[in-house]
Parts: C-alpha cells; sequence; structure tokens
C-alpha cells in the first residue's frame, strides 16, 4: 500500500498475469498485491499455533523484480513511498482446484475449501453450485475437478507437498493450457510398463499422482509439451496414433484406472445384474 497520492484519479481495478501483479485504487493509495511465479515453501515442520493473521519479514529481493515491473508499468509508483508492506501465507491445493462437495465416507458432510486465494471472487458461483447439490442430491453440473476424493493419501507427503506447492501458486496467476501439465513432484506412481512406455517415447501426463503415457514423440522429436489454445504440439502424433488402433490393434495401459472391489454372499448376482 502506497502512502496517499494527491489527486489520484479514478482508476479500474488492474491485473496483469505476466507481470504477477494487481492494482487498485483504495482511499487515494495504490494498493499493489503480487504473487511470485515460484513459492516459498513454508510451515513444513508445522504451524504453531499463536500464527494467527500473522505476516512474515519482508522478502524485498524476492518483491523487486515484480516491483521493477510495476513502475514501468505504472510510473507514479516510482514516487509514491511505501505506507505498508505486507507478506503472508496462504495455502493451495496440489492441482489448483477447490475441495467442494460432500465429504467421502461420512454422510451429510459437506466441504468448501481448498480456494487457493480466490475464496471471495469464487464464493458466488461455489456458493450457489454446493446448495444446489445439497437440495437436489446431485451435483448441477459437473463438477469433478473439484471432488473431495480425488486428493490421495500420498499427498500429505512433505516433500511431495513443498515441491508441488512452490508451483501451484505461479499456476493459478499464469495462463490456464488446455491440459496443462504440472512439471513438479512427479513419478510417484508409476505402473509395471512404464519403462516400456518410455522407451518407445512416451511423453508422459500425471492422473493422481500416475505417470500415464499421453502421446508418442516421433524418432527424433523432443518429448516436451508447447502449450497452445489451438492444436497443441501432439496433435500429429495422437492422429497417427488413432490412425494405426483404427487399422491394427493398440496396447492400453489402465493401471492407474479405479478399481471396485465387490465382495459378499450376492457379489454374483449383482454383478450379473450390472
Amino acid at each position: 500500500m502506497t502512502e496517499t497520492i494527491p489527486d489520484l484519479a479514478l482508476l479500474p481495478v488492474l491485473r496483469v498475469p505476466d507481470e504477477c501483479a494487481c492494482y487498485k485504487k483504495d482511499a487515494g493509495k495504490i494498493l499493489l498485491g503480487a504473487f511470485g511465479p515460484r513459492a516459498k515453501s513454508w510451515s513444513m515442520a508445522g504451524i504453531h499455533e499463536s500464527f494467527v493473521f500473522d505476516a512474515f519479514p519482508p522478502h524485498f529481493d524476492r518483491f523487486e523484480p515484480i516491483l521493477k515491473a510495476t513502475i514501468n508499468r505504472l510510473p507514479i509508483l516510482a514516487d509514491a513511498g511505501i505506507h505498508t508492506f505486507f507478506s503472508g501465507p496462504e495455502s493451495f491445493t496440489p492441482d489448483d482446484a477447490y475441495n467442494s462437495g460432500p465429504a467421502p465416507e461420512f454422510p451429510n458432510v459437506w466441504i468448501a475449501a481448498g480456494f487457493n486465494s480466490v475464496g471471495i471472487q469464487s464464493a458466488g458461483g461455489a456458493g450457489i453450485a454446493q446448495a444446489q447439490w445439497m437440495e437436489d442430491g446431485e451435483a448441477p453440473f459437473d463438477l469433478g475437478d473439484m471432488d473431495i476424493a480425488r486428493i490421495q493419501p500420498f499427498q500429505r507427503n512433505r516433500r511431495y507437498l513443498r515441491e508441488r506447492a512452490t508451483e501451484t501458486l505461479g499456476l493459478l496467476y499464469a495462463d490456464h493450457w488446455p491440459f496443462r501439465q504440472k512439471a513438479t513432484a512427479r513419478g510417484v506412481r508409476r505402473s509395471p510398463f512404464h519403462a516400456q512406455l518410455d522407451a518407445m517415447g512416451a511423453v508422459f501426463c500425471e492422473l493422481a499422482g500416475w505417470e500415464r503415457a499421453n502421446w508418442f514423440a516421433f524418432p527424433g522429436e523432443a518429448r516436451e509439451y508447447s502449450w497452445d489454445w489451438g492444436p497443441q504440439n501432439r496433435f500429429a502424433n495422437a492422429a497417427h496414433e488413432h490412425a494405426l488402433i483404427r487399422g491394427g490393434a493398440g496396447f492400453y495401459d489402465m493401471s492407474s484406472f479405479g478399481k471396485l472391489r465387490i465382495e459378499g454372499r450376492d457379489d454374483e448376482a449383482f454383478l450379473n445384474r450390472v
């Protein structure tokens, strides 16, 4: 928060994702909010119960690159003194999605949490969706990405969280490319066929910690994603694979798929009915 700026005109709220910054006028001052593209992990040994709405020591070395970009964007900041500098903690889910809906294995317990620093702007939509879900007994539209059951026990691992949280904060404010893959905390779950698929040129995606072959690079082609809003760099690879399967045969590694165990006196009759 800057010092008071005389004759400050009415300004729109401005958000510049490429510069990790958000600006707004506030009582004659400029309020600048910033998120670094790479977060710094904290509290890996736990949060002391006395830490309530508290602040961190200022980390001007981490803030300086963002501040330089904001002064270039809004030159008036170069001469405005800093009234308040606040650096505090935030919490993020491993995939940047909410935890919203009925709690697994706890009848009539509902959760609305993990809003990744956008809780206020998301509250209206999340609230009406959950209210309709409670009233009707089913989600009003596809909320699978928010399903609490997607969270896996291994995601409590502290090394996993330390790596992943540093990435997810920055990605929340980056372009949300279709099918974008996380780069950190990978290789948690690998199927028995992982090495063979890797040797065949597989480029992997992650689902619930599983490494799945998403597409296969052609010989000599870089095995990496190039994000785009239109057809992405793997488009021709996927088309080639489709043609091979249509004209011949294919192999699917389904190790990452969920399994249902059915047992009991009427298990055979139940499965036959299904």
